[in-house]
């Protein structure tokens, strides 16, 4: 069963959340989103990261749900905004002895 970090799932467990304020939670549930991520890395012993990359409501929750989420994986279901953030994450991935692949939806 994959291990799912989703800064979306994480913003609606955020005190006062709601979904008309969402844009308000982004930045917090991110943050959160990454380290839970990092602390993942270190201590799951699954050896495959998927990282997955698109805009809002592109499919990517629905792609997870339909081909990935049985399998023996890490799912980083977030939008990748830039660069940079995709190669620290597949940078810190491959230090952690996992397979990374980038899925654009």
């Amino acid at each position: 069963m994959a291990i799912l970090i989703s800064a979306d799932d994480i913003k609606q467990q955020l005190q006062g959340y709601t979904p008309d304020k969402s844009g308000d939670f982004h930045v917090e549930s991110a943050k959160l989103a990454d380290r839970q991520f990092d602390e993942c890395l270190k201590s799951s012993n699954l050896d495959i990261v998927i990282l997955m990359s698109g805009g809002p409501a592109s499919g990517k929750t629905e792609f997870i749900s339909s081909y990935l989420i049985n399998q023996n994986i890490i799912i980083f279901d977030g939008v990748l905004p830039s660069e940079l953030g995709a190669k620290i994450k597949i940078t810190k991935s491959i230090r952690s002895g996992k397979h990374v692949s980038v899925y654009a939806i």
